[in-house]
């Protein structure tokens, strides 16, 4: 028996052997040469280089065939020209330069902000000399700078004021809304809306945009009847 043998066999496992044959077990013999034996190095295998995504899909797509068409695809239609917005600037230009050339056509009417309306039948029959200007104005106010709700008040005060006492033809200035957001005249836009309602609808004959001399599609005469 060598040293390192009798060291194990003195050592804390010496009465390993007689305790396991107490509890009915058999230990295998091992020589001490394999449990000193070193373990085998393990083999790393170098990954290989990464490959490129095009290499990648390539190799995916090895073999793939193009599918044919079951119909032919439905043809795409042409896009519609955009439809220019409406600029009030540029058609007030073209309106001035028919004015110089002297087209006779220039007329209120065909502005795109022109406006008219009457209330009853009766009311269409005073509409061409309306447009005209032929009515003799005996008043007027003017919107400008009053929000919605001073503006509404203001007109139904002075629709009312000015019917008491005779039939008239009055001026509103409404403005264009040029300084409004998205240039919106919503001053104008109302001002219909409030010559229609029951309260000063009953003062009504009719309105149109004053004639290009007397403040254009800025302006509106209403044509009154006193009650």
């Amino acid at each position: 028996m060598d040293k390192r043998e009798k060291t194990i066999a003195q050592g804390p496992f010496s009465d390993l052997e007689r305790q396991v044959k107490k509890a009915g077990f058999r230990l295998l013999s091992t020589p001490i040469e394999s449990i000193s034996k070193p373990l085998p190095t393990p083999i790393l295998e170098v990954p290989q280089a990464i490959e490129s995504e095009e290499a990648v899909f390539a190799e995916a797509m090895d073999g793939v065939k193009r599918a044919a068409w079951r119909h032919p695809p439905p043809e795409i239609p042409p896009l519609a020209a955009p439809v220019p917005s409406h600029d009030p600037e540029s058609e007030e230009r073209r309106l001035m330069e028919a004015a110089m050339e002297g087209i006779p056509a220039m007329t209120v009417l065909d502005h795109p902000e022109y406006i008219e309306g009457w209330i009853g039948v009766a009311g269409k029959r005073f509409l061409p000399n309306l447009r005209n200007g032929l009515y003799s104005i005996q008043g007027q106010i003017d919107l400008h700078g009053l929000t919605q709700e001073e503006a509404r008040r203001t007109v139904e005060e002075f629709v009312v004021h000015m019917s008491r006492f005779r039939s008239c033809c009055v001026k509103i200035i409404h403005g264009r809304g040029m300084n409004s957001p998205n240039d919106r005249a919503v001053l104008k836009e109302s001002l219909q809306r409030w010559l229609s309602m029951r309260r000063m609808s009953r003062h009504v004959v009719a309105y149109a945009s004053a004639p290009l001399k007397d403040g254009g599609v800025g302006a509106v005469y209403v044509l009154l009847r006193r009650l």
